[in-house]
């Protein structure tokens, strides 16, 4: 099984030609090398976000994840992370649930989904993904990412809201329409990415 994760399928839909070549041979050779935690930018941010909800820290539990970094680039992008969650949590009433983990398979590509937040805003239960980059997600971007998740997501939960948190800008992004259609193209692309990866060297 090839296994991917939600951005970097979002990545090679949104490429044409060549530059989807590009996004796999970059998938296969991180995938030769491993995971590791110190390749992971944006991990500190995203375990204090779980980790604040979880525990049930005040807001001000995110300033400790600027204390610590040592790595300059994260130093200068941390602190509008830190700024647009608390713009987005505001005075707004969240409760947390455990996020269900869940991957969009298709033949042998598996895409993660694993939205990092479940939330209950004003009553209402949220799987929040989490987006950390530092331009605005643009229409197709998300377009790809909300359909996906409520492909594998909403079946699997009911009445359970998904969305896409920009993070930086503290908005979060909600579906506003589903079109079965749009998931066999997300198939094809699915397919297209798995028989290119197949086809690379190890």
């Amino acid at each position: 099984m090839i296994e991917i994760t939600l951005t970097q399928f979002v990545d090679f839909v949104l490429k044409s030609g060549s530059p989807k070549l590009t996004v796999v041979r970059r998938v296969k050779k991180q995938h030769g090398e491993g995971y590791s935690p110190q390749t992971d930018f944006y991990k500190p941010i995203r375990d204090a976000l779980v980790e604040l909800h979880r525990d049930g820290q005040p807001l001000t539990g995110l300033d400790q994840v600027l204390r610590g970094l040592t790595d300059k680039k994260k130093q200068t992008a941390y602190p509008a992370l830190v700024k647009g969650y608390k713009k987005f949590a505001g005075r707004r009433t969240m409760e947390w649930f455990a996020p269900q983990k869940k991957a969009w398979i298709i033949d042998d590509l598996s895409v993660s989904l694993n939205p990092e937040l479940g939330l209950k805003i004003g009553g209402s239960p949220h799987l929040v993904k989490l987006y950390f980059k530092d331009g605005e997600p643009g229409k197709r971007q998300v377009e790809a990412m909300l359909h996906l998740l409520q492909a594998e997501l909403r079946p699997k939960t009911g009445s359970v809201n998904v969305g896409l948190l920009d993070v930086r800008r503290g908005k979060l992004i909600l579906p506003t329409d589903y079109d079965p259609a749009y998931l066999t193209l997300m198939e094809g692309e699915a397919r297209s990415f798995a028989s290119i990866y197949r086809s690379l060297p190890a």
